[in-house]
This record gives C-alpha cells, sequence and structure tokens, in this order.
C-alpha cells in the first residue's frame, strides 16, 4: 500500500493546547500515580509535547516525574503497574535530566514483566494477583511496553510482545464475530458480554504501535497486520453517523463513547500514516476526527467517556456514567498527535 499522510483536523494543535492546559490547571502533578489511566494522560500529554512544545506542560510533566522517581516508581503484579513504560523512548529524550533514574526504572518494569508476571500454564499474562484472570488490557499494557522499553534497554521483546497477543487474541475472541470480549477467567471459564469498545481499542493501539516495529518479511508482522487490517475494516461498518462508535461495537442500543473512538482513531491516524491501511480509510479517520473534537467541552475536558469498568454483562456496559476520565484524555491527546504529525 502506498505510503500516505493522514487527514488533519485544522484544529488538531489548539485542541491539543486547550485539552492539555485544562488538564494540568485542575489536577496537580503530584496527585496523578503512575497507575494506567493516569500513565495513560501522561502518555498523552507527552505526545503532544511532541508537536507542541508546550513549556506549560514540560513543566508539569517534569514535576510529576521529580515525584515519582523519588518515590520510586511502583512496579507490582497488576498489569497496569507497568504503564509507566508507555513513555518510553520520548521520556529520555524530553527529560534527560532524569536518565539514570529513567533507564533503571525501565529495567525494573522489564524483569518484573519478563520473570515476575503472573502467568498461567499457557504463559498467557494474568491481569493482577487478585484478578487472575485474562483481560484485554493487559495486550497493550504488556506487548507495547516491552516494545518501548526493549529497545531503550538493548533487551529482547519481540517474542514476549507477540506471544501475548496472539495468547490474549486467541482467547478473547466474540464468538465467530471479529471482535474482542473484555475478560474470560482463567480456570472457571466464564466470560464477559458483548464487543467492549474500549477492549477492542486497546487490540487496535497495540496493533498500530507493534506493527511498525516488526520485520515487514516475517510470518508474525504478516499475521498481525491481517489481524489489524480485518478488525480495523470491520469496526468501519459500525462507525455511527456522527463519526464516533458505541461502547457495545455491535449494539444499536448502546451509547457512543468517545475513549474507545479516539483509540480508533489514533490506531487508524498512526496505522495510515504507515502504510498500513489505504485510503478507502480517510474519510473515517474524518469523520472521527471531527467527532472526537467535539467532545470538548467549553473548559477543555474531553467528555463523554465511560467509567472504570468491570467485565460484566452488555447492560451493565450499557448502563455505566459517562465523564472525564484519564484514559480518554490520553486517547484523545494520542489521536490528536497522530493526526498532526
Amino acid at each position: 500500500m502506498a505510503k500516505r499522510s493522514t487527514a488533519r483536523t485544522p484544529s488538531s494543535l489548539s485542541l491539543i493546547r486547550t485539552v492539555s492546559e485544562s488538564f494540568i490547571e485542575r489536577y496537580r502533578p503530584e496527585s496523578q500515580s503512575t497507575d494506567w489511566g493516569q500513565s495513560l494522560a501522561m502518555y498523552g500529554l507527552l505526545r503532544g509535547l511532541k508537536v507542541n512544545d508546550n513549556p506549560k506542560v514540560r513543566a508539569y510533566l517534569c514535576k510529576w516525574l521529580a515525584f515519582h522517581l523519588a518515590e520510586n516508581v511502583q512496579v507490582n503484579y497488576f498489569c497496569g503497574s507497568w504503564s509507566f513504560g508507555l513513555l518510553y523512548p520520548d521520556v529520555i529524550d524530553e527529560f534527560p535530566e532524569f536518565q539514570i533514574q529513567l533507564r533503571s526504572t525501565a529495567l525494573h518494569i522489564y524483569e518484573f514483566i519478563r520473570d515476575k508476571a503472573l502467568r498461567n500454564g499457557e504463559g498467557v499474562l494474568l491481569h493482577n494477583v487478585d484478578l487472575p484472570n485474562i483481560y484485554i488490557d493487559t495486550v497493550y499494557y504488556s506487548a507495547v511496553v516491552l516494545s518501548k522499553i526493549g529497545p531503550v534497554l538493548g533487551l529482547p521483546w519481540e517474542n514476549e510482545a507477540v506471544k501475548q497477543i496472539v495468547l490474549h487474541l486467541d482467547r478473547l475472541q466474540d464468538g465467530d464475530k471479529p471482535f474482542f470480549i473484555h475478560c474470560e477467567e482463567n480456570n472457571g471459564g466464564r466470560r464477559s458480554e458483548g464487543s467492549w469498545a474500549r477492549g477492542n481499542g486497546w487490540v487496535m493501539m497495540t496493533l498500530a504501535e507493534i506493527l511498525p516495529l516488526l520485520p515487514k518479511n516475517s510470518s508474525r508482522y504478516k499475521d498481525l497486520l491481517s489481524i489489524f487490517q480485518g478488525l480495523s475494516s470491520s469496526l468501519a461498518e459500525y462507525q455511527t453517523k456522527d463519526g464516533l462508535w458505541r461502547t457495545i461495537v455491535d449494539d444499536k442500543t448502546a451509547y457512543e463513547e468517545v475513549s474507545a473512538s479516539a483509540m480508533y482513531l489514533f490506531a487508524y491516524a498512526k496505522a495510515r500514516k504507515n502504510g498500513l491501511l489505504d485510503s478507502t480509510f480517510d474519510p473515517i479517520i474524518k469523520r472521527s476526527a471531527q467527532a472526537v473534537a467535539r467532545a470538548v467541552d467549553k473548559t477543555g475536558r474531553v467528555m463523554g467517556v465511560s467509567e472504570g469498568t468491570w467485565p460484566g454483562t452488555i447492560d451493565y456496559y450499557k448502563s455505566l456514567e459517562r465523564g472525564e476520565w484519564w484514559w480518554g484524555t490520553g486517547a484523545f491527546l494520542l489521536a490528536m498527535s497522530e493526526l498532526v504529525g
């Protein structure tokens, strides 16, 4: 496929600035942990900084880093505790004054995932010590984190990252649909219901970030590319007329949800830029960019994001409240930054 830049929304840079400054004005850096949602927000701020060098954002991230590196980034059996690794390698490039601590922290995260993280008999990483089940979120917070840290340290990452993607997607496919569910009990086999949109967002983002790093002549690249292109096409069929996606992808009675839509936009835009998708996706990207931009309110908050979510029934997912959440802000900033450059 021909490599071609993604469509841009004229207001992408201004939206990055507006949302970033609103966020940092309302949340002290010390109040933001290194858990999965907050780290995704920081990843979005950092990515936005690379396309819009905002001194206010730089100062905020510097304070956040200084605080957590001094306290030591907490790494444990919960995959969300590995999420600080999303910031590599950009965090070292942008904040070289913390290089020693950052490399030490990266090694700690890498070694924990490789040597200590909980796995079942098949080698599938489990979500947490108190929730030792197979969650779709774990794909992103293991495979992508390894792909970020491995090259920084000069250590192998491809085999484990690809293995986790393949194993998780095999266990969590939603029946004969091209989509994925939220969770399956490791031993009991009980499964959550429905093609949960944000879960499929983790898959889309994972593949969009991993594929450009793999050798194009390898079988693993070709296999993952086929999965990504198939999922991309299937999701495109369910984009609403407003340009968003519903929290249960194929349920017309489910509400439109912004964090998943921003995740898809990020993945589509990144893939388009890297030649993984062709021009037929340009209208989808354009509608999505316009719709996600409309989710920003007058105070610069990214709204319409479903709250923290446990695995459950379709009715449960549809009942969740929407508002402003870290993961929505992070996904929004990642998507808008990808549209800019």
